[in-house]
């Protein structure tokens, strides 16, 4: 796996997250799928290793403009954690063609809403 294209991957989500709050999830895990080829479940697993770091310089980055709401990050926090347990849970559970249909109807339904309300 060529070192550079990861680093293009990563740079591309690293950009769309600071611009729009997203990348791991919408960016990351399309390409390790499509250009790379990975499971979905192992996409999805390295997606989350790649928000760690890119979510700590953006809130670094974020906090000297106050742009960060520690208590609603906290206690959204609470519940992203117990959302992930179960979530993963689940992932391990569903037939691959599954998660792909299913992160492809919510990716394409959080397209048409921004869309229409633009």
């Amino acid at each position: 796996m060529a070192i550079l294209e990861l680093v293009a991957i990563g740079l591309i989500a690293g950009v769309v997250s600071a611009l729009c709050g997203i990348g791991g999830g919408v960016i990351v895990v399309p390409a390790l799928l499509w250009l790379k080829g990975f499971d979905a479940r192992l996409a999805v697993g390295t997606s989350l290793a790649y928000i760690l770091p890119t979510a700590l310089a953006g809130v670094l980055k974020k906090m000297p403009a106050g742009q960060v709401d520690w208590q609603v990050a906290l206690i959204a926090g609470a519940g992203g954690i117990v959302g992930a347990i179960l979530g993963d849970m689940l992932l391990q559970q569903l037939p691959i063609p599954w998660v792909k249909r299913l992160f492809a109807v919510l990716l394409a339904a959080m397209s048409a809403k921004l869309l229409l309300e633009a």
